[in-house]
């Protein structure tokens, strides 16, 4: 009788530190407790712009940071600003001319992290075209991408070299390069890191006239959510951000891996084409220190840009639109 209850005792003991060892693990590994589905609106269609989102879903970074991401692509007809405002996602990526923009229509936006630090906007023409400077697109037939980040540098570099725009003749670009090709317009707004690599694949040579060569800087693809967002679920958003840099960081490890994911999220992708435009991409989103960090001083010039061109008709509050807490 002794020896059972000797037996249940020690049983007993054994359970109870189990429970004990279990508990702890619990505590000192989160993220297994509670995974909180969020989304993300992109700026543009799925391609190599956006590898350290897939890359960091289809690896678990976002599930290690107690998260369950939906990517959701974006195009030519999508806001990404007006999906997180209205709900319909809780983060987004889009230009950050776009999120000072939106803070003077009265839009509660904040950047988190800006991922391309300088902006792969460019005016591409055919080489036989002879467009070598922004000059010579006086009297030409100029594609144009309205109402976006591209825009706005565009416009920033006529201002700059001192050129009128109403000596364009500018015409809305079409999603594509037809338009280009088949000589419908003499130049056109893109990516320095995407469309070129496309069209010397087809055998065409290009000129390239790039504003970042001008002095014109521009974060491109911001990270951002709503005031209520951060204010609400803290936790939540710094572990998108820590989880979305780290995919960033891992895309550029492993590229071959990276391209894999994004094939994955379409798989229309030329292979060659989106391993040259993440390359390409590597000096304009991590040439100027940590991946997501920004700078005020960038801000307000971009700020300054703005109101040059009587886009933004008055300043706002720059330590308002922008955080780098999330990253620390």
């Amino acid at each position: 009788m002794k020896k059972f209850t000797l037996l249940a005792v020690v049983a007993i003991l054994v359970f109870v530190m189990f429970l004990t060892i279990r508990n702890k693990s619990s505590l000192n590994n989160p993220k297994i407790e509670e995974i909180k589905k969020v989304s993300l609106r992109l700026k543009w269609l799925d391609q190599a712009q956006f590898a350290g989102y897939y890359i960091a879903e289809n690896e678990g970074l976002y599930k290690d940071n107690g998260l369950e991401v939906t990517i959701n692509p974006g195009g030519p007809e999508v806001s990404p600003i007006q999906m997180v405002v209205t709900k319909v996602n809780d983060f987004g990526i889009t230009g950050a001319d776009q999120i000072i923009l939106a803070r003077e229509k009265g839009l509660p936006v904040v950047a988190l992290a800006v991922i391309y630090k300088d902006t792969p906007v460019a005016i591409g023409s055919m080489k036989k075209n002879g467009i070598t400077s922004s000059k010579d697109l006086v009297g030409k037939k100029m594609g144009i991408i309205y109402g976006r980040d591209e825009e706005t540098v565009y416009r920033a570099l006529l201002a700059k070299e001192n050129i009128d725009s109403k000596k364009i003749n500018e015409i809305a670009l079409l999603v594509g390069l037809s338009q280009l090709t088949t000589g419908a317009i003499d130049a056109q707004i893109l990516y320095e890191i995407n469309e070129p690599i496309l069209l010397a694949q087809q055998g065409f040579e290009v000129n390239l006239i790039k504003p970042r060569d001008f002095g014109i800087r521009f974060y491109a693809d911001v990270l951002f959510a709503t005031e209520d967002m951060i204010k609400n679920n803290p936790e939540e958003v710094r572990g998108f951000i820590k989880a979305s840099v780290e995919g960033w960081n891992l895309a550029f490890e492993n590229p071959e891996k990276a391209i894999d994911e994004v094939l994955s999220a379409n798989n229309s992708l030329d292979r060659d084409h989106q391993a040259k435009f993440l390359e390409l991409s590597k000096p304009l989103i991590t040439g100027y220190g940590e991946i997501g960090y920004s700078e005020k001083e960038v801000w307000e010039e971009m700020q300054n840009t703005l109101i040059a061109q009587n886009i933004l008709k008055s300043p706002i509050d720059i330590d308002k639109t922008f955080t780098n807490d999330f990253l620390k």
